[in-house]
């Protein structure tokens, strides 16, 4: 085994021989002076829907779920004709008599315009085998909305860190720093107001009623910052101003 090693040491002694004698490895530039600081913004998201949940409980008599769902969008789009309901699921039992019965649950967000008398409407549209009745009212802002604040705060967040880099560059004007790393993280806000309009079908209240120009979200944003300059050889350091 030992004299397999042979050539390939005495290749690599070759490479190290031709080696220029002058050639120097060169490391990258590495940070000497930091200041780290952590910067926080925050802001309102507004929705201005619900996500709105139906159960619908239905006999099956023998049908099969791709003649039901039909039935079940078309008794949704009763309850809100305005609205892209999604069926969520379609579960399937049979009870003691050994009869079919589905229970379904549909989803679709509805502006505050249609949010009036779910409850009342989910009656009208109920009959013998098809009980149509309100899951739940969530006010809970969507993912566009949430990301459009997320883009603002950040934008703040760096104006800033520009700020802060303008002010270092007062006090230290011989350094020259930059941005070394910036870490976002959100801290999550409790949601009363969502979680209080959640209850208002089981307590017989109109959500509609409850609204005020829509409902909003407090959004924390917090950027963790380190500002770095690099290391300056002092025969490359620029000459102190008189």
């Amino acid at each position: 085994m030992h004299r397999r090693l042979l050539p390939a040491l005495a290749l690599t002694a070759g490479l190290i021989a031709a080696a220029p004698a002058g050639a120097q490895i060169v490391q990258p530039p590495v940070f000497i002076d930091t200041v780290s600081l952590s910067l926080e913004a925050e802001d309102w998201v507004k929705t201005e829907t619900a996500r709105v949940s139906l159960i619908v409980d239905a006999a099956g008599n023998g049908a099969e779920a791709s003649q039901l769902r039909p039935e079940l969008l078309k008794a949704a789009t009763a309850v809100a004709d305005k609205a892209e309901w999604r069926i969520l699921r379609l579960d399937r039992r049979q009870d003691e008599a050994g009869l079919d019965r589905w229970q379904a649950e549909l989803e679709a967000r509805l502006p505050e315009a249609q949010l009036a008398g779910l409850a009342d409407r989910a009656k009208k549209v109920s009959r013998p085998g098809l009980q149509v009745r309100i899951g739940g009212v969530a006010f809970d802002p969507t993912l566009a909305e949430t990301e459009a604040v997320r883009s603002r705060l950040r934008e703040e967040l760096y104006g800033k860190v520009t700020a802060e880099l303008a002010r270092l560059a007062k006090v230290f004007p011989d350094r020259q720093f930059r941005v070394a790393g910036i870490d976002f993280s959100e801290e999550p806000m409790p949601k009363l107001m969502s979680s209080r309009m959640a209850m208002a079908p089981a307590r017989g209240m109109e959500a509609a009623d409850m609204l005020e120009e829509g409902v909003q979200e407090k959004l924390h944003l917090t950027a963790r910052v380190t500002l770095g300059a690099f290391a300056v050889p002092p025969d490359l350091a620029p000459p102190k101003q008189p």
